[in-house]
């Protein structure tokens, strides 16, 4: 391996094909999707082309006697001007509303013919949506629904309307009816015109009604029979294999009878769903939006979701007619074979399309993906840049998107020193001791200086010899043996120096002392000089103001008011200044007087300016001991040693390194790694 070989990041990459993959349950968009239907046989469905409304206007138009309407809302057009042409003809019409749609009828301007001329009566429950036309006739008509006679008829594409045969209508008949003249709530009516402002309460219904059970058509929980009764019931019990199933929003498809538990539709072999939403997909599920149906088909038809004053969507269910039974199957094939969605228990990803439903979430699939691991370390050292480049991280396929060609992107990187790491003390122990080393070798090397004075010079030069040696070799030194021979070196040779120092500095203190006396001397004969010229030119200031202040004394003692207080002001005003000159005066004249003393301080300087600090910085040369201790352990030979908690790391950052970092990181129980460096 070649020389100064950096440790360095790795960026790599890798796809991956995914097409193989298993997806497991999974829904599965299909591109060719059965467009929507607006109507099957008896079967019509609302939404931007519904041709629900036209129906029942002509439903309506061909009335000629009795007419129910039971709806949430009424506010369609069509059917609001089919209703006054009844009138017309003098049809007798009962309505059934939700109290919001019965406030909005008498608020609704197009509605002003109705009101007063139909029976008008408010439903402050859930009930029936159904129209029915002449039920006691052999004529009879009818629609039941899952819509309001209002604008979703057109905008909304969630709800049916089932054209009805005789006997249905005539089973309904009893339901609704029962539900118009038995109304407990305190609902209101309008019977007439006049009472559209202040509708009144629902009068006394005119005669008993008998009680409710299920037919041969019309079953409901919350009226089953004891069996006797009811054909429906019996059919159903009857019922041992289903060939298929429309699911709406929900997917409990029982019904209650006699506190019985029956599933409809179970292990159908087709089952259609109105959406694929919180639905678990399996082979023979499909789903499409267009259909909003909830039927079961099996030797019968059944169909639910009518009911609004049910517990659940399959508490009411109907039997249908061979005809409305041959549309649901005609409607079940055909968004079977072309749903929006097709449910599979198994499937690879490269099968699945662009669009699947996982775990009810949608998701395209892709051509291909990108996953960015961005930097992946290695779980020890490795030996070298080949071995960093083959490394291959673990690559988890991602679940929440899917492609059929995944591309991994990384960049590989040896193990590095952790963020909450910081250097090791032995770092700091080995600087210490070096750095007391060398400024010992520093200040010998400054107090070995080469003296004038005969017989020092050549003593000195060998000295210095010696001191830069030593100085050379401080760096390298990285076991505690070698800085103990370095300690023991560099203590004699202080003592060489120290022994060299005291003859010189012995001389060089004498002239030292005679020169600072000198010096003391002189400054004591100019501050003589200088007191002498203070007392000559204090003493008749002095004089001349005490004089003023005799003079004013006694002026003051005879004067009276305001000369009397003039004359203190001034002698308040002068005698500081005389006390001022007195002790001016008697300070210069201690100073006149003084004789020298010669004042030697406590160390002498050099009379050798350069020399000065040397000499302070050794002291007492006799006291050659460093002030250190050598660290138990060495150092390593290359890289810095850190310490997280009780874990160390050695991190080197040359390939050419790592086997001797080994050796080291053994030795001192470390952790070789690399610095965070190296992830720049």
């Amino acid at each position: 391996m070649s020389q100064n070989t950096p440790i360095e990041s790795f960026a790599n990459q890798s796809k991956i094909d995914r097409t193989g993959e298993a997806l497991g349950k999974v829904w599965v968009a299909n591109t060719s999707a059965h467009d929507m239907v607006l109507q099957e046989g008896p079967f019509q469905f609302t939404g931007a082309n519904t041709t629900i409304s036209s129906a029942i206007s002509n439903l309506i138009e061909s009335c000629t006697d009795r007419l129910f309407i039971s709806t949430s809302s009424f506010s369609d057009s069509n059917i609001i001007q089919a209703v006054e042409g009844a009138l017309r003809r003098s049809v007798r019409i009962y309505m059934l509303v939700d109290s919001k749609g019965f406030d909005a009828i008498l608020s609704n301007s197009s509605c002003g013919a109705i009101i007063g001329n139909v029976l008008l009566r408010e439903r402050q429950q859930r009930g029936l949506d159904l129209i029915i036309s002449d039920w006691h006739l052999q004529t009879a008509q009818g629609f039941l629904l899952t819509t309001p006679l209002d604008g979703t008829l057109s905008t909304e594409s969630n709800g049916w309307a089932l054209d009805l045969d005789k006997n249905q209508i005539d089973e309904l008949s009893k339901h609704v009816q029962h539900e118009f003249w038995t109304n407990k709530a305190p609902a209101r009516e309008v019977l007439s015109a006049d009472e559209a402002q202040s509708p009144v309460e629902i009068a006394q219904a005119p005669a008993a009604l008998s009680s409710l059970f299920n037919g041969d058509y019309v079953l409901r929980s919350d009226y089953a029979s004891d069996g006797d009764h009811s054909l429906a019931e019996a059919t159903l019990l009857n019922e041992k294999s289903w060939q298929g199933q429309f699911i709406g929003t929900s997917n409990d498809t029982k019904v209650i009878l006699h506190g019985k538990s029956i599933e409809l539709g179970i292990g159908a072999s087709q089952t259609l769903h109105s959406s694929p939403r919180r639905t678990d997909p399996s082979s023979g599920h499909f789903a499409h939006s267009g259909i909003s149906l909830q039927l079961a088909i099996g030797a019968e038809s059944y169909l639910a979701g009518w009911d609004r004053t049910a517990n659940g969507d399959w508490q009411s269910i109907l039997r249908l007619t061979a005809e409305q039974a041959k549309a649901a199957e005609s409607l079940l094939q055909k968004f079977s074979k072309k749903p929006e969605w097709i449910g599979h228990n198994k499937i690879k990803l490269g099968d699945a399309g662009d669009k699947i439903i996982r775990n009810g979430t949608e998701m395209d699939i892709t051509d291909s993906q990108s996953q960015d691991l961005g930097v992946v370390h290695l779980a020890k050292m490795p030996d070298s840049i080949k071995e960093l480049q083959e490394f291959q991280p673990t690559m988890n396929l991602p679940e929440d998107s899917l492609a059929r060609e995944c591309e991994f992107k990384w960049v590989a990187a040896p193990p590095v020193t952790p963020t909450s790491a910081s250097e090791d003390g032995l770092h700091k122990e080995w600087k210490d001791a070096k750095n007391e080393i060398s400024k010992r070798l520093k200040a010998l090397d400054e107090s070995n200086v080469v003296s004038k004075i005969p017989g020092f010079g050549r003593k000195a030069k060998e000295l210095k010899k010696t001191i830069l040696e030593l100085t050379a070799k401080v760096e390298s030194i990285n076991d505690p043996k070698s800085l103990g021979d370095m300690i023991d070196n560099v203590e004699k040779l202080t003592e060489a120096v120290g022994g060299n120092l005291d003859a010189i500095k012995a001389a060089e203190d004498e002239e030292a002392r005679q020169k600072l006396e000198d010096e003391q001397r002189a400054a004591h004969n100019t501050a003589v000089e200088k007191a002498n010229k203070t007392i000559k030119d204090i003493e008749p200031r002095l004089k001349k103001r005490k004089a003023e202040l005799d003079k004013l004394n006694k002026a003051a003692n005879k004067a009276k008011d305001v000369e009397k207080s003039k004359l203190l002001s001034d002698i308040e005003t002068l005698s500081p200044k005389i006390k001022q000159l007195d002790a001016e005066l008697s300070k210069a004249k201690l100073t006149s007087s003084a004789k020298f003393e010669f004042k030697a301080p406590a160390t002498l300087p050099s009379s050798k300016k350069k020399g000065a600090k040397a000499h302070k910085f050794l002291g007492d040369t006799r006291n050659s001991k460093l002030d250190l201790s050598v660290p138990k352990e060495g150092l390593p030979q290359f890289g810095t040693l850190f310490k997280d908690g009780t874990e160390r790391y050695l991190a080197v950052s040359d390939w050419t390194h790592v086997a001797q970092g080994r050796k080291d990181a053994k030795r001192l129980k470390a952790t070789l790694c690399a610095p965070r460096e190296v992830l720049k």
